[in-house]
């Protein structure tokens, strides 16, 4: 019999919340895999389905060990973080996190290649797919040297922290942290913050001769509205990936030993990451949804006139592009 405490409703939290999350994922997957390679749709669907995959991992073992390890406080088969399974999960879950943190600067510099620079010709399917042949492999490279390469440490499932953390010798520095882990995760923050606050900039500027034109109050605010809406669909999963890694390095400093129980929300802030791209394309993506509908999975009830701006976003370049197609004193690339 499991004792109820605050810890195991905690562990039930993450567990419906990371098979939430799963679910998602595995409704999305299968789309986004047609119309990347299948129905060959825009590029950035290549970089989405890598994306999605990686978060699936990562659901699958928050769901499935991470919250019955917590809920049970056990590690299984296993008497500490040391064993084979805790070290095997966090060898796993830091390559889908190594690859995650890639494929968001991918995506970051794409879409600023794309509407920033309006060049379409850099990322296309075959190149996206050239560069994750290199990144995958440097991704298992990274991971096998930060848990196997040096005797400092390791990254673990710690169901007594609710989350995860690293196995440290005592006296020895955490090298995989220092020149790994903490580079790559402020590195991938930074970067995408910089690709996306430069789209936002340009879907502004591109949008202001629209909004002037414009001869009723309410066709601005639709503008204004679908405006913010596309800066969020790019800004959504970055946000969330950084409170993920941020969380992970405040709450041990902050917190410490006195309230284990918020380390919760960081195991909770990676499920959340991890179905952030998937929601999004579930939520707004129409694409999505029509291929949803012709495999019968017509979840909710969509209203015909409903915004494409995730379609626009599909191409990224679109409202920019219908931008420059109103204005009278520009003239379209595309």
């Amino acid at each position: 019999m499991v004792p109820w405490t605050l810890k195991t409703f905690l562990g039930c939290g993450l567990g419906l919340l990371s098979l939430a999350g799963l679910i998602v994922n595995l409704l999305v997957v299968i789309p986004v895999f047609r119309l990347a390679f299948i129905q060959n749709k825009s590029p950035i669907y290549v970089i989405s389905f890598i994306n999605i995959v990686t978060d699936i991992v990562n659901v699958v073992m928050s769901t499935f060990y991470l919250a019955p390890s917590i809920i049970y406080e056990t590690y299984f088969f296993t008497e500490d973080k040391t064993g084979t399974i805790p070290k095997l999960m966090g060898s796993t879950f830091m390559f889908c996190w190594y690859l995650g943190s890639m494929t968001q600067i991918v995506m970051a510099v794409n879409r600023l290649v794309v509407i920033y620079f309006r060049r379409s010709d850099l990322f296309t399917r075959k190149n996206i797919c050239k560069l994750f042949a290199l990144l995958i492999p440097l991704s298992f490279f990274l991971m096998y040297m930060a848990q196997y390469g040096t005797p400092c440490c390791f990254f673990v499932f710690d169901h007594v922290v609710l989350s995860y953390s690293y196995n440290q010798i005592e006296g020895l520095d955490n090298y995989p942290n220092m020149f790994i882990d903490l580079p790559l995760n402020t590195a991938t923050s930074v970067i995408a913050t910089f690709c996306y606050a430069m789209i936002v900039w340009t879907v502004r500027e591109s949008t202001k001769g629209i909004a002037a034109s414009m001869a009723t109050q309410h066709m601005r605010r639709s503008r204004k509205n679908r405006e913010v809406t596309y800066a969020m669909q790019f800004c959504f999963i970055s946000m969330f990936y950084t409170f993920s890694w941020i969380t992970f390095r405040v709450f041990p400093v902050a917190i410490g030993n006195r309230g284990l129980e918020w380390f919760i929300c960081i195991s909770a802030g990676v499920t959340i990451n991890s179905s952030a791209n998937a929601l999004v394309y579930l939520i707004s993506n129409q694409e999505v949804w029509r291929n949803l509908k012709s495999s019968g999975l017509n979840i909710f009830t969509r209203a015909t006139n409903s915004s494409d701006v995730a379609n626009n976003s599909a191409d990224g370049h679109s409202i920019v592009r219908h931008s420059h197609n109103t204005t009278t004193n520009t003239t379209s690339k595309y």
